[in-house]
């Protein structure tokens, strides 16, 4: 279980610096051609890894595996048009409702038991986290941004819930990735054919972007997913929720963000609430492994 910690707190990492590094793409190429040149780059680094392990990706065709990209395919579009209209703390922060869309979830679809403790924390981390994001004037948010934001999370949350199920079904998570990215690229393909208008390409762009699906689509993912193998869904995405501190950290330099006491006081509720989190679910799973 301490594996799954470690992955978590790797894939943390990696999704609270890939939106800074996807922004500064975002400013000389479209949403619509950064979401297909992550999809892009996210495929080719599935099979090299796959290769790299001696473990060649495989392509999964089912009905789950397709219900699951098109989740994704809306998750990444609506990410990078979010992206595109608002800074990567307001995207960093209004994602935390991705936790209540996890936590949500997790408990409908996957049956995960959760304890009145963690409901508690999971209330307290959501109220740390509207603490922080709380603006000090709003008038310069952009309200298309706003929903887009918090519909990307819903359908992340979604797609790996349903992630979670086919990996309690031995489906190895780099051929789940490899799989899911080829459906992503290819809708997102057929949908920039439609629309050329959304084909907007620079050097700088492309790299920027590159990187970022590198660290938040690949490694970020590919960490999470190992992850999911090892400790509970709900857990896993409630710690999530500290990303956005180490985003507004990053980014602060670059898209700098006036703090008001409100904003800092929120941070550390969030971040307190999140360790407690850890602490009480990693003392129950010894107490239960006591027991049996």
């Amino acid at each position: 279980m301490l594996k799954g910690y470690m992955y978590n707190i790797s894939s943390i990492l990696m999704m609270g610096i890939g939106p800074l590094i996807a922004k500064f793409g975002l400013q000389t190429i479209s949403a619509s051609t950064a979401a297909f040149i992550n999809a892009c780059t996210i495929i080719i680094a599935c099979y090299i890894w796959g290769l790299l392990l001696k473990r060649p990706v495989r392509f999964y065709v089912s009905k789950d595996m397709t219900i699951l990209s098109c989740c994704n395919v809306m998750g990444v579009l609506l990410m990078y048009v979010s992206l595109s209209l608002l800074s990567p703390v307001q995207i960093g922060f209004l994602g935390r409702f991705y936790t209540v869309f996890a936590v949500l979830l997790s408990f409908f679809m996957l049956k995960e038991k959760i304890s009145k403790m963690e409901w508690m924390l999971v209330l307290v981390a959501v109220g740390g986290t509207f603490m922080f994001i709380a603006p000090k004037d709003s008038g310069s948010l952009s309200i298309i941004g706003i929903i887009c934001a918090i519909m990307y999370t819903f359908f992340f949350a979604l797609c790996n819930v349903l992630v979670k199920q086919r990996m309690e079904k031995g489906v190895h998570s780099n051929s789940i990735l490899f799989t899911n990215s080829i459906w992503t690229g290819a809708l997102l393909g057929i949908y920039m054919l439609i629309s050329p208008s959304g084909w907007q390409i620079t050097p700088s762009g492309v790299a920027f972007t590159t990187i970022a699906s590198l660290m938040t689509g690949f490694l970020g993912t590919l960490f999470l997913y190992e992850a999911l193998k090892r400790i509970r869904f709900s857990i896993a995405n409630i710690m999530r929720a500290s990303s956005p501190v180490l985003l507004a950290v990053v980014s602060f330099p670059f898209f700098p963000v006036e703090l008001t006491p409100l904003n800092i006081i929120g941070a550390g509720i969030l971040l307190a609430s999140i360790m407690l989190i850890g602490i009480v679910d990693f003392k129950g799973r010894r107490v239960d492994k006591g027991i049996q």
